[in-house]
């Protein structure tokens, strides 16, 4: 069996690596959508995303599915996302994602969406999301919640 092969890393700042970064193309010309990335964390403490920006958008948050009191699932800001020590957290479809809004110009698959990242202690690393038109092969668990494209 070969091995997966390894992730590039877009970006890397005090121990962290950015990788697999997507954006997903807002449908039918919305200005909102959501981004989708992979935080490797390679130090021996543990790692807080706290924020995220654009140029190119009014604002980024940071969101995740959790189940509201009746079972189903809900689209909910989240302070941050803590990377474990030598550990992985993965921003994917049905789960951890960038929020996007206000999307300021059209995009089109292919497309560079500048992005910046902020974690704890006000550091901060910047780098492209292509932008493309189904990010995931999973799916069945993107939901839009609240009228919000996942």
């Amino acid at each position: 069996m070969t091995p997966p092969a390894p992730m590039l890393a877009v970006a890397k700042i005090d121990g962290m690596e950015i990788s697999e970064p997507r954006l997903r193309l807002p449908p039918n010309g919305r200005d909102v959508t959501a981004g989708y990335l992979t935080l490797t964390n390679s130090s021996d403490k543990a790692q807080k995303l706290v924020g995220a920006s654009s140029p190119k958008a009014e604002r980024v948050e940071l969101h995740a599915h959790l189940k509201g009191a009746d079972g189903m699932a809900q689209m909910r800001q989240v302070e941050q996302v803590e990377i474990p020590a030598k550990g992985t957290a993965v921003l994917a479809p049905g789960g951890l994602h960038l929020m996007v809004f206000g999307i300021k110009d059209p995009l089109k698959p292919g497309d560079s969406f500048p992005v910046e990242l902020t974690f704890a202690g006000n550091r901060k690393v910047g780098f492209a999301m292509p932008v493309v038109e189904n990010p995931s092969q999973k799916t069945e668990g993107d939901m839009g919640h609240g009228g919000h494209p996942h």
